[in-house]
């Protein structure tokens, strides 16, 4: 008889396109169900990946009596079904779902640490968070990180207990023959619809953003450098794939009033699959605050596109200077500027950088690679020391 693997995360968005296939192969070894906060969009998950789903609503923002309620509907649903390994991802959901397993008794209790909201929050909101992660880890019997940076970070700061790097690194992975230009003959015909309903010019270089249009994604410096690059430069476009958060995570007027004004910066909205946009571009852009290990980021790299992003863990552990693109600093629209306009100036041999990225991704983040790894991990749980020595 199959154990039963739960796997939880706060809204549905994360299990459709974050970890997209993973419970479906791992059906295949347990008996896998989906948890999330109620949706339209779980069923359609569930049957698509050929494994069960419930739902539990759960609060992406900070409160504290909400936060009772769904621990309690956790922990109930939790005792009925007695799974026997339950692993979340995000932070809402880790807290919940940690504490209702141990109430619940459920013996192996895995928190993914996939991103650190804490690393970017101030005062009190700050100490809340952190306090909420380190209660999220006591309540874990195990804990993996999808950077090696990123575990490093949290056992300076956070928790003493040992955080496994499964792999190379990333939540999932990526499927090198999906992402593919050599594998894929319709991208020709992508690129070329993509721009051509965008009135972009074949001859313009095209950036492009995937990915939450929010302050922490590095969004004011990518639209504030991008705005200066067009007044010099005729022949640049800027894609952003990707959706605001107008009511949890605004981004101000000022970066909406400049988007909404440029007609070179083309705000496409979120799209399942984003090949088509990655396909139209020629360099992918991410000057995000802090990261775990950036789907986008190797998702563009097997789409042969070079990569600015800042020198952040998980980013920086992916791209190489000069290498496969280029890294920046945090919060420097300025340098995100000068990087850009040395590459409309055309001295840097993209092709050469595109096919170090594909190779680097090939090569480290294939997503049957890492779901083996998952796998074997799942399968010896428990046999590992829990803390550091």
């Amino acid at each position: 008889m199959k154990q039963k693997l739960w796997i939880l995360t706060t809204v549905v968005d994360s299990l459709d396109s974050l970890l997209e296939g993973q419970p479906g192969f791992l059906n295949q070894y347990f008996d896998v169900t989906i948890v999330s906060s109620p949706s339209d969009r779980i069923a359609n998950v569930a049957e698509r990946e050929g494994v069960c789903w419930k739902a539990v609503e759960m609060r992406r923002t900070i409160a504290p009596l909400h936060d009772l309620l769904s621990i309690w509907r956790m922990f109930r649903l939790l005792r009925k079904h007695r799974p026997d390994i339950i692993q979340s991802y995000t932070p809402k959901a880790g807290l919940v779902t940690m504490i209702a397993g141990r109430l619940a008794r459920v013996p192996r209790r895995v928190h993914g640490i996939v991103g650190m909201p804490l690393m970017e929050a101030q005062g009190i909101r700050r100490s809340l968070m952190k306090l909420a992660e380190q209660f999220t880890y006591f309540n874990a019997t195990a804990l993996t990180s999808n950077s090696f940076g990123l575990r490093d970070f949290v056992h300076a700061r956070l928790t003493k207990k040992i955080v496994t790097v499964i792999g190379n690194g990333s939540i999932n992975g990526v499927d090198i023959n999906h992402y593919s230009l050599a594998n894929d003959n319709d991208n020709d015909n992508d690129n070329d619809n993509v721009r051509t309903s965008l009135g972009i010019s074949d001859q313009n270089t095209v950036f492009v953003y995937v990915g939450r249009l929010v302050p922490d994604k590095g969004i004011i410096e990518l639209i504030e450098a991008f705005v200066e690059l067009a007044d010099s430069h005729f022949d640049v476009d800027l894609l952003l794939v990707g959706e605001q958060e107008e009511k949890l995570t605004p981004l101000p007027i000022r970066t909406r009033e400049k988007m909404a004004c440029s007609d070179r910066i083309h705000a496409i909205g979120w799209h399942f699959d984003v090949r088509p946009y990655l396909a139209a571009a020629n360099v992918f852009v991410l000057p995000s605050y802090r990261e775990g290990l950036p789907n986008s980021v190797i998702e563009a790299g097997a789409m042969s596109l070079p990569s600015i992003v800042t020198d952040i863990n998980g980013c920086n552990e992916v791209i190489i200077e000069g290498v496969n693109g280029f890294l920046i600093p945090i919060k420097n629209s300025s340098i995100l500027f000068s990087t850009m306009n040395e590459i409309m100036k055309g001295g840097i041999e993209l092709r050469v950088l595109g096919d170090a990225a594909r190779q680097q991704v090939v090569e480290f983040y294939g997503r049957n690679f890492l779901w083996h790894k998952i796998l074997d991990f799942y399968q010896h749980l428990g046999e590992e020391p829990t803390y550091c020595r």
